[in-house]
């Protein structure tokens, strides 16, 4: 584990407390890691977002994807009975 040392805006330390945001969590440190961890969430997120809006630009995966649809039209009619 990583020990760093952070400074926060008042007004924002202020915010989680009206809030009551700080009780939630065992430590300050856990509520760090866990607002973190999300952010790390979201990048991730939005990188794949933006890797599939320009794989739909592209003619290559599009088509690939088209083969693949076609080669897999008749399994999704099966029934598991």
């Amino acid at each position: 584990m990583v020990r760093k040392t952070i400074t926060i805006n008042d007004d924002l330390f202020q915010n989680l407390e009206l809030n009551q945001i700080i009780d939630q969590y065992q430590s300050f440190s856990e509520l760090v890691s866990n607002a973190l961890q999300l952010l790390v969430e979201k990048q991730k997120k939005e990188h794949y977002k933006e890797a599939m809006i320009e794989a739909s630009k592209d003619q290559l995966y599009l088509e690939d994807m088209k083969t693949i649809e076609d080669d897999f039209q008749y399994a999704d009619l099966e029934n598991d009975t």
